[in-house]
């Protein structure tokens, strides 16, 4: 019976500290819980996705690498600190993207339809994408989603 009270009190514990940490936020912190931007969209002329923000070197060498699939109406939005011709790759993805480029609130160019490495394909083989314009952002959609929607440069752009 004293290995069961003992149990009990201290499942009853860990229950209390558990409670504890979520409520404080504390366990936002921990490393396997993932990093995201709870909230946060990006519309382009009319049409909103709600996005992952990449904003720092970690980030975005991480990007979309990994993930098996995207919503339709999901991306991830790289930020950088200031326009250029940022490149991009398709380094361990696994599935194909558009690429929006986005210089301040307009898109100034689109990579469309650009699919995942092939099987075995060496990294120094792949190919390296960029804007024919500077851009400040890159919004990552699903392949297909710029010319479904209809997106194309000059449309406005504004994050929420």
């Amino acid at each position: 019976m004293k290995k069961f009270t003992f149990q009990v009190l201290a499942l009853l514990a860990v229950i209390g500290v558990a409670l504890y940490l979520f409520k404080t936020g504390a366990l936002n912190s921990l490393s396997f819980i993932p990093a995201s931007s709870p909230g946060k969209q990006i519309v382009i002329s009319g049409n909103r996705f709600k996005i992952e923000i990449a904003d720092t070197d970690s980030k975005r060498k991480k990007g979309l690498g990994g993930r098996e699939s995207l919503a339709s109406d999901e991306g991830m939005l790289f930020i950088f600190e200031a326009s250029g011709k940022h490149p991009f790759w398709m380094k361990g993805m696994k599935l194909a993207l558009d690429l929006i480029w986005i210089n301040k609130d307009a898109v100034v160019d689109i990579t469309e339809n650009v699919g995942p490495p092939a099987a075995g394909q060496k990294d120094a083989s792949l190919p390296i994408y960029q804007a024919k314009e500077d851009a400040n952002k890159v919004l990552e959609v699903n392949a297909g989603t710029a010319q479904k929607l209809n997106i194309k440069a000059g449309d406005s752009v504004k994050v929420e």
